[in-house]
């Protein structure tokens, strides 16, 4: 008896979240996630080069980013928490490694990622020696909502949260 009612609750919950993009094609679906997907690249090449104007596009005007406790509303601030960083600035990577996106309309979808984190103690150019590092800064889970706006796929809403954090760099 305990079993069918898990069975029925988990076959419940599968048909819900069936029905919820049930209008979307699987073409649909797939251009959503390689979108999305490809806004989350962005986002992190264009922090990595304090790409301001860049960083910021990725948002929608409206967009927030929360990084800890601080809270940026609307592509100005988003922008801001670019510009206000010292120029030129440390090596940072922000790479990628698990991404799924779940499209939730023809309008928006969500994401969750995670990522590690390398911040270097200096810049680093063409030609310049390696950052000696003792292993990635941080691991970070990132939660991110997606939509459709007159300008194409932008983030609405993007957090992360620290899962691990490392020794970074060698001082």
């Amino acid at each position: 008896m305990r079993n069918s009612k898990y069975l029925l609750l988990g076959t419940s919950l599968l048909f819900a979240s069936i029905a919820v993009s049930a209008d979307l094609t699987v073409k649909d679906r797939n251009t959503i996630e390689v979108l999305c997907k490809q806004l989350l690249a962005d986002y992190a090449i264009y922090r990595d080069h304090l790409d301001a104007d860049g960083f910021a596009n990725t948002f929608s005007e409206d967009g927030t980013l929360l990084i800890g406790s601080e809270t940026y509303r609307g592509r100005q601030a988003i922008r801001k928490n670019i510009t206000d960083r010292p120029h030129p600035g440390s090596a940072h990577m922000v790479m990628f490694t698990t991404t799924q996106i779940t499209p939730i309309s023809a309008t928006e979808a969500t994401g969750i990622s995670s990522a590690l984190i390398l911040n270097g103690n200096r810049p680093v150019g063409i030609g310049d020696k390696p950052i000696q590092m003792r292993g990635i800064s941080v691991a970070n889970e990132y939660h991110t909502n997606f939509k459709l706006t007159d300008e194409g796929w932008k983030i609405s809403h993007l957090e992360f949260s620290t899962v691990f954090r490392g020794p970074g760099y060698v001082q």
